[in-house]
């Protein structure tokens, strides 16, 4: 994950952050404005993948009577929803709890023309993506496909011009329990006949993915989905 941009931070205002692990154990709590978050990542090697935002811009409260008190209480209504409460708590928004990565994501794609020309490649190929593709995601710096459900299941995949790194394609699941585990096998059997052994998959999970080396492949892969 590139490191986000100075114009980000400064949109979180004072922030409160945490580093949970992809086991869902926190390891590091801490506060901060600017890129403090991000200074883990080369101080003590934190991966900023693991870096979730939990509240932001809490100097909106700074303004109130008694605001510490005002701030927890706020937070423990927007987390936790009291039954009795009337209202859903003071300045709700700036409780989130999102990953960094995600919100970086988002704030990119705010800043760029959805309008932008798509690559060639999905140009050419147009007629294998017509009215099967849920969501397509231009920011600054790569293309997300999403694609409509089939038979319960998703394809996607994130584009990211020149890049040599291989595409990782995810397959996720609309399903639970032993139906998810019983169409996890089938799409492993799917993917192995298809030549991909190096499958990626958390048992826990919904979804699982596969690194391609091209775009081509990708959208071979994307036919034989539909198939």
């Amino acid at each position: 994950m590139e490191k986000p941009s100075s114009e980000f931070f400064n949109k979180l205002g004072q922030y409160v952050y945490q580093y949970i692990d992809f086991d869902g154990k926190i390891y590091y709590t801490g506060k901060g404005r600017g890129d403090r978050c991000w200074a883990h990542v080369n101080e003590k090697d934190f991966d900023p993948l693991q870096c979730f935002i939990v509240a932001t811009n809490l100097e909106k409260f700074e303004d109130k009577k008694d605001w510490q008190s005002f701030l927890l209480e706020s937070f423990l209504i927007a987390t936790h929803s009291p039954e009795q409460n009337s209202v859903s708590g003071h300045y709700k928004d700036c409780f989130i709890m999102k990953p960094l990565s995600q919100m970086f994501t988002d704030f990119q794609s705010e800043q760029h023309d959805n309008f932008e020309t798509l690559p060639q490649w999905y140009l050419d190929n147009y007629p294998s993506f017509f009215g099967k593709l849920r969501e397509i995601k231009i920011n600054s710096g790569a293309i997300f496909f999403l694609s409509s459900a089939r038979n319960n299941m998703y394809i996607m995949w994130k584009w990211v011009p020149n890049s040599e790194d291989p595409i990782n394609v995810q397959f996720e699941i609309n399903a639970q329990d032993d139906k998810l585990t019983s169409m996890k096998k089938q799409m492993k059997e799917w993917l192995k006949d298809g030549g991909y052994v190096k499958i990626s998959d958390k048992s826990k999970d919904n979804k699982m993915s596969v690194d391609v080396e091209t775009i081509e492949e990708v959208i071979q892969l994307f036919e034989l989905f539909w198939q």
